[in-house]
């Protein structure tokens, strides 16, 4: 294993691909990058942990929580229609994550190949007996940010398609509103939120060259191997390794959000049970998820944003949402319903709407908190809506090559279920694990506990716990997303 780590350095991957040296509080550089980072200086964190401060791990932390923002910024950097980086940050157009392979396109119902990296159409989930979208030029929200009524065609590419919403379960409308392992959650308008499950180009070849894409693949590939081993990121190469994404929407009510606040995209989500068919609806980036495989995390690097809006705000401040000043709310949570039980599956209220009360567990770190502040700053000056983002946390193996823990060991079987040692030991998304923040339980107790003990620990969700329990043995959860192929007629 390695040993402890060191008292000054710290890397500042959002400058770009230079890691720079600075004294113990990290500061950035007024420069942002559309390079996405292929890993963690290791060099630097090699420096760090042969000095062996007392601290050393909050230092590695900090290079590792430079790297979750350089990713970020780099995915959310807007692309020409070829899928070039436009010159600013906030100039129009779509992120560059935008462009990559949804999960529907690769895992399809009939087992077929996925559709093509970049193809000029793309299919559309089959989730039953949905219809296609109506003519009737309804749209949740889009006038407010569109002119016109027309919403891009459903298969372009060019509007979202929230049929994934859980990076595990079968393909029906459910998915759109059931997060991974439990429930839908409901913002305070009363709207669910829905989620899509994205992946890069590296980790596509790997899937499509190894024909995981449907299960038949899959069985001949695990007689071939004992196991799946993404690509893997390598620091000062070309190589970024796989990535996966995971994305929550709100749907965006005019009447009471200030859109401006917000990435948005316009998008379709499925109407309801009752008369199921796309609906088109202009959404609104509440939480995202980054997984990226790499040489200095082999069990990845998890990282993780909200919307500021979130969960908790400043009840002073105000927004302007149709031309009027209105006092600012969180997006999921009523500040003045302290009594309202937190975390759990909502009943209708006596106005009849459902409505999740979020909160946060586990607060995010100070030293977080800090180059946040310092990110928000310089995205506002660059006129991105990022400044609307905050980093929750990352997570990360501090030693890569230490086993996972016996369901004996503890408080082992609690904190290195995944093996590698995670750091910190849990990091949740409040709207993408609302309900898998548990508090104090039996350790045995707690969501995809291997721990035997019955002892009782506060518990709540872990990436890289959740992730070590994928059948797929490399972390991934989408894998079981595949079907039997299908003989063709």
């Amino acid at each position: 294993m390695r040993a402890g780590a060191g008292l000054v350095v710290a890397a500042m991957a959002v400058a770009g691909a230079q890691s720079l040296a600075v004294a113990a509080e990290p500061s950035i550089t007024p420069q942002l990058s559309a390079e996405i980072p292929s890993d963690i200086d290791v060099r630097l964190r090699d420096s760090i942990e042969a000095a062996a401060a007392p601290n050393w791990r909050i230092q590695v932390h900090r290079l590792f929580e430079q790297h979750a923002w350089a990713t970020m910024v780099a995915l959310s950097w807007p692309v020409d229609a070829a899928g070039a980086p436009l010159p600013g940050i906030g100039d129009a157009g779509p992120p560059r994550w935008s462009g990559w392979a949804e999960a529907f396109q690769v895992f399809k119902a009939d087992g077929s190949p996925p559709d093509p990296w970049n193809g000029a159409g793309r299919s559309v989930p089959d989730i039953g007996a949905i219809e296609p979208p109506r003519q009737d030029g309804t749209v949740i929200g889009f006038e407010a940010v569109a002119a016109g009524p027309s919403v891009p065609p459903i298969n372009s590419g060019d509007a979202r398609v929230l049929h994934n919403l859980s990076a595990i379960g079968p393909r029906n409308v459910l998915d759109e509103v059931n997060q991974a392992f439990s429930s839908p959650v409901w913002d305070q308008n009363g709207n669910m939120v829905h989620y899509e499950i994205l992946i890069n180009e590296e980790q596509y070849d790997y899937i499509v060259e190894n024909e995981l894409y449907n299960v038949d693949g899959q069985v001949a590939f695990f007689r071939r191997q004992d196991r799946l081993d993404f690509p893997r990121g390598a620091f000062g190469t070309d190589r970024k390794g796989a990535i996966e994404l995971k994305l929550a929407w709100k749907v965006m009510d005019p009447e009471r959000d200030d859109l401006g606040r917000y990435v948005t995209m316009p998008a379709y989500v499925p109407s309801g049970p009752g008369d199921p068919h796309w609906q088109p609806a202009v959404m609104g980036l509440v939480g995202f998820h980054i997984a990226q495989k790499t040489e200095s995390s082999p069990q990845w690097i998890w990282s993780t944003f909200e919307h500021v809006d979130n969960v908790e705000v400043d009840l002073l401040d105000t927004v302007t949402v149709n031309g009027a000043e209105t006092p600012l709310l969180p997006s999921f949570n009523d500040p003045y319903c302290e009594w309202c039980p937190v975390n759990v599956v909502p009943a209708p209220g006596e106005d009849g709407v459902t409505r999740t009360q979020v909160t946060r567990l586990v607060p995010i770190m100070e030293t977080t908190r800090r180059l946040n502040a310092q990110m928000r700053v310089l995205l506002a000056e660059h006129g991105s809506r990022l400044q609307y983002y905050e980093l929750v946390g990352v997570q990360w193996p501090v030693f890569p090559e230490l086993p996972p823990a016996d369901p004996d060991d503890f408080p082992g079987a609690v904190t290195n279920k995944s093996g590698g040692e995670p750091f910190p030991t849990y990091l949740v998304n409040s709207v993408m694990e609302t309900y898998s923040q548990n508090g104090n339980l039996p350790a045995n107790r707690h969501q995809m506990a291997i721990a035997a003990s019955d002892r009782p620990v506060f518990g709540t969700a872990s990436c890289m716990g959740c992730h070590a329990s994928a059948p797929s043995d490399d972390f991934s959860w989408i894998m079981i997303k595949a079907q039997p192929r299908r003989a063709q007629p």
